[in-house]
C-alpha cells in the first residue's frame, strides 16, 4: 500500500510562506550588517553592527520555532 500525503490547508501554506519570507529577509539583513561591519573603521560602529547581527539571529531562531 502506498503512503498517502495530505496537502496542507491554504492557511497553513500562507503561514509557511510568510515564515520563509521572514527568514529570507533576516538572512539578507544579517549579510548586509556583516558586510557593513567589514567596511566600518570605527569601533563603535562595529560594535553596534555586532549587536544588530545578534538581534537578527535571535529573531531568526524565534521564526524557526514558529514552524
Amino acid at each position: 500500500m502506498a503512503p498517502t500525503f495530505t496537502m496542507p490547508d491554504p492557511v497553513t501554506r500562507r503561514r509557511l510562506a510568510a515564515l520563509a519570507d521572514l527568514n529570507n529577509a533576516l538572512s539578507g539583513a544579517r549579510c548586509a550588517a556583516q558586510l557593513a561591519g567589514l567596511e566600518a573603521g570605527e569601533f563603535l560602529v562595529r560594535e553596534l553592527l555586532l549587536r544588530v547581527i545578534d538581534q537578527i539571529d535571535r529573531a531568526a531562531v524565534m521564526a524557526r520555532r514558529l514552524v
